[in-house]
């Protein structure tokens, strides 16, 4: 029950050592139109209509996190992310986007939309990517653009360069080394005071089993009634 306990709960900060290295250390070692570059390849992998070469620079221990309503832990070391070449079985596009790279981290942040053709769902996302020294991608962390679910106020914001929003990248620890290795070690030490590591920490000891599980919950409680109520409205339309 540790992870239903978890699920919801908000994130707060934990008291770090100064031997920590966190992302926010690094400093961009590319130009920004390959930060750019490397955020559109990765769409590139979720949009069954691009290029399948089109492939961005992964981390060995890369980490993917998808703030509710959407799967928490969805991306853990680079093999687990050659999964998302599975999106080509649900066709989906992803469009509408624009990305742009800064001088901090998260080096690229982008705002999208992902189009399902399959269900007929437009979904906004504001997506952040955290890189290492070499230009890998260390960290990816996934937000709803919707009302109530983005990290910063939009209108005043809309980048999110305020040093109060609130990400989970900028406190994982090992996220500022040269090759954005998280350390496990420390993370599980900050994760007693800070509720966001501490769910991050108890999905990394059975990533798989965790996906799973938020796999379950989206489907029963938030895909399946919404795709139900979409399709049945567009049924009643095209009756009218």
């Amino acid at each position: 029950m540790k992870l239903a306990a978890l699920l919801f709960a908000q994130p707060h900060p934990g008291t770090a050592s100064p031997q920590m290295q966190f992302s926010a250390s690094l400093a961009p070692q590319h130009s920004k139109a390959y930060y750019v570059d490397q955020a559109h390849k990765y769409f590139d992998t979720l949009d069954s209509f691009a290029p399948r070469s089109s492939q961005p620079a992964y981390a060995s221990h890369v980490l993917r996190w998808e703030w509710p309503p959407w799967l928490y832990l969805t991306g853990h070391k680079d093999h687990f992310m050659v999964m998302d070449k599975l999106v080509v079985l649900f066709p989906a596009r992803v469009t509408d986007r624009t990305c742009r790279a800064f001088e901090v981290q998260p080096f690229a942040r982008c705002r999208v939309t992902f189009e399902f053709d399959w269900t007929g769902a437009r979904t906004p996302i504001y997506e952040e990517f955290t890189f290492n020294s070499a230009g890998e991608i260390t960290f990816v962390e996934v937000w709803s653009d919707a009302p109530g679910l983005r990290p910063m106020a939009v209108l005043s914001d809309p980048w999110a360069e305020d040093p109060a929003v609130d990400r989970l990248s900028t406190r994982v620890p090992g996220l500022g080394r040269a090759d954005g290795r998280y350390q496990l070690d420390q993370l599980k030490m900050l994760a007693t005071g800070d509720t966001g590591l501490a769910s991050l920490n108890l999905r990394l000891e059975a990533p798989m089993i965790a996906w799973a599980y938020e796999c379950g919950r989206f489907f029963f409680a938030d895909f399946l009634p919404a795709t139900l109520a979409r399709l049945i409205n567009r049924a009643g339309v095209s009756d009218t």
